[in-house]
């Protein structure tokens, strides 16, 4: 549209000193590797207790953080699943009297927020549980501020990837809203409730608690330092004569639409000028000079 030539050139600032657990990412049923970081994680703080909450938890299998831990290494828990999907995840663990699920979502009422189910369950839940796996598209911080009996040692959570590291997003408080909040506000979120960034696999953060923290021998855990997804940024910029400009990703990511760099436009084509005949920069209107 703009003839000009634009090309998004992000500079990767992480710090392999930093990002050491990356090169344990391995997946059994998980995405982008979680399932091996989880492993490396709990094989440098250890387990106390092999007990794991997993909500937004699917059919327990496709793109799972919780399989593999509770059907190759003897894991137990609560698996929390509201849609269509929680007949598969039933049916999987329906043999497990230590497994629990649940139909239900993971909100900010007394009676369904995640301290309620897991007071609630058919199993005993410790209060310092090994792992909890968060991932409900949208307001993953805001369940995870409400969890206020429990501390889980280690949180699995999901922020919106196309988000830069530069910019510091969280979404409203409300289950109707899938904005999903960015990775600055995740960690902002995660320091104010004690816990500090290990790794970042694709959308999901992990964090442990900060007493555990040292064991990592992370000198540099800010956001720069541990993660770089430059594909997924989709940058405006603007020209003197008041054209935007697209750098960067131009379909979105999930629903699959190109951005028209036409359509999003706030000046019409014939406002598009540096300066008019006049030599102004807007135009002049008369009485206003």
């Amino acid at each position: 549209m703009s003839n000009c030539v634009v090309r998004h050139q992000p500079i990767d600032r992480r710090k392999p000193e930093s990002t050491w657990i990356d090169n344990f990412k391995q997946n059994v049923t998980s995405q982008g590797g979680e399932d091996g970081v989880i492993l490396k994680i709990f094989d440098v703080i250890g387990t106390k207790n092999k007990v794991l909450v997993d909500f937004g938890a699917a059919d327990g299998f496709h793109i799972s953080n919780s399989y593999n831990l509770i059907h190759n290494l003897d894991w137990n828990g609560v698996l929390i699943e509201p849609g269509p999907q929680f007949e598969k995840l039933n049916t999987l663990y329906e043999s497990r009297k230590d497994v629990v699920t649940i139909k239900d979502i993971v909100g900010f009422d007394e009676d369904n927020k995640l301290d309620a189910h897991l007071s609630n369950a058919k199993i005993e839940i410790p209060e310092e549980f090994d792992f909890v796996s968060i991932d409900i598209d949208g307001n993953d911080i805001h369940v995870w501020r409400d969890i206020k009996k429990y501390r889980p040692r280690v949180v699995c959570i999901e922020f919106n990837h196309s988000l830069p590291n530069d910019v510091y997003l969280l979404q409203p408080k409300n289950l109707s809203i899938n904005i999903g909040s960015s990775l600055a506000a995740t960690i902002g979120a995660g320091k104010e409730l004690g816990y500090e960034l290990v790794c970042v696999t694709g959308p999901n953060a992990f964090f442990v608690r900060a007493s555990l923290f040292s064991q990592f021998n992370i000198a540099d855990n800010s956001i720069d330092a541990m993660h770089f997804n430059a594909n997924k940024e989709t940058k405006i910029c603007q020209g003197y004569d008041g054209t935007l400009i697209l750098a960067g990703m131009k379909t979105h990511p999930w629903k699959g639409y190109t951005i028209d760099e036409e359509r999003i436009q706030v000046l019409p084509s014939n406002m598009r000028r540096w300066k008019f005949k006049d030599g102004w920069i807007w135009p002049k209107r008369h009485g206003l000079d």
